[in-house]
């Protein structure tokens, strides 16, 4: 009898090791379980920047063809509204709300006119800030961007635009679905002559690099490519080997 108890007493204590051991072996794999920034963060982090729904350079390019339109710089028959070497500049709030989509940032601007010998409208260095939040289907943010450009082909007798220059947008993202992440991003664009047309104030075409920095899970991450814009609403964009379509 007092062998049985014994033996009774032994394989409990084993069953009981057992099970300690397999639960910590099981803690252990789910503590040490890598966390890895998701790829598509980064492309949608990229396209809210882009696209117009959140404000983004798209809506950045249109709204400065706008204003410039606004003050007669594209045509000859009205006196501009800025005299050579003259500074214009406000501030204002935009926003926007469209279904899943929404917007809200607070804007300043500035931007100084440059003449031909003629004294005709030659080129315009642009400045402009904004600060606030947007919230798309997939992403909210809250960030900042800043844009200096130069905006050529003034000139009455052309029929658009040209925008060369950088372009950075940083901020905290999260995402609202897989892992649903929070993380913070550094975008960095450097536009090569987007050609944007006089009438429309739309982006014909053109070319623009971009650099992406992300720090998540105390971990960077970097990315780089280049935006393709179409002409039709719809830009290319190429990050670190894949392709990608977007609705700007």
């Amino acid at each position: 009898m007092k062998k049985n108890i014994q033996k009774t007493i032994t394989n409990s204590f084993m069953l009981l090791s057992l099970i300690v051991i397999t639960f910590s072996s099981c803690k252990k794999d789910k503590e040490e379980e890598p966390v890895v920034f998701q790829d598509e963060d980064a492309v949608e982090a990229i396209e809210s920047s882009l696209i117009t729904q959140s404000n983004g350079i798209t809506a950045t390019i249109e709204t400065a063809a706008t204003k410039l339109a606004e003050d007669s710089l594209f045509t000859s028959t009205s006196t501009p509204a800025l005299n050579c070497g003259d500074t214009y500049a406000d501030n204002f709030n935009e926003s926007n709300s469209n279904g899943n989509y929404s917007y809200n940032y607070s804007v300043t601007r500035n931007y100084k006119l440059y003449c031909t010998p003629n004294n005709t409208p030659d080129y315009v260095e642009y400045h402009r800030t904004l600060a606030g939040v947007y919230s798309t289907p997939r992403m909210s943010s809250d960030d900042n961007a800043e844009a200096n450009w130069v905006i050529s082909n003034l000139d009455t007798a052309n029929a658009s635009v040209f925008f060369n220059g950088n372009y950075q947008r940083l901020g905290t993202q999260v995402s609202k679905v897989r892992n649903q992440n929070t993380f913070t991003s550094t975008i960095n664009y450097s536009l090569a002559n987007i050609k944007v047309d006089k009438v429309t104030h739309k982006i014909v075409s053109g070319n623009a690099s971009i650099t992406l920095v992300v720090t998540f899970a105390g971990n960077q991450y970097n990315f780089s490519g280049n935006v393709t814009f179409n002409g039709n609403n719809t830009a290319t964009l190429t990050l670190n080997g894949n392709t990608y379509s977007i609705n700007l």
